[in-house]
């Protein structure tokens, strides 16, 4: 049986999360993910594509419960790493910044929305 620290027990951990999630099971995702992000960070490090992958997946589970807040600052983060890391126009950076976009409408900052939008629209 693998480890805690497995590559497959991680992949697990972020399985659970997202299927707790889709459940509206939020605290419970939360708490499974927050400890997987631990986990990466030491494992993989901070930049690593899977370490960022769990950071989004905590992003959502913030969204999810409606911190608009916490979720976007994560969001940000990510998007800042992932520029640096993959580049401004790698699908994974554009898909944080539509995060980010999505959750700033959610939070009725149209104004803000739409700018992220028309960047996206730019690429």
């Amino acid at each position: 049986m693998p480890g805690p620290y497995s590559y497959t027990a991680m992949n697990t951990a972020q399985m659970l999360g997202n299927v707790l999630r889709a459940q509206n099971k939020y605290v419970e995702a939360e708490v499974v993910i927050r400890e997987l992000v631990s986990k990466r960070r030491e494992m993989l490090g901070a930049e690593h594509r899977d370490t960022l992958s769990a950071l989004m997946v905590l992003g959502d589970v913030f969204s999810g419960q409606g911190k608009f807040d916490d979720a976007l600052e994560i969001y940000i983060d990510v998007r800042t790493l992932r520029e640096r890391v993959l580049g401004a126009e790698n699908m994974k950076t554009l898909s944080t910044t539509m995060n980010i976009a999505t959750t700033l409408q959610n939070q009725h900052k149209v104004g803000e929305a739409e700018v992220m939008y028309r960047e996206l629209l730019r690429v």
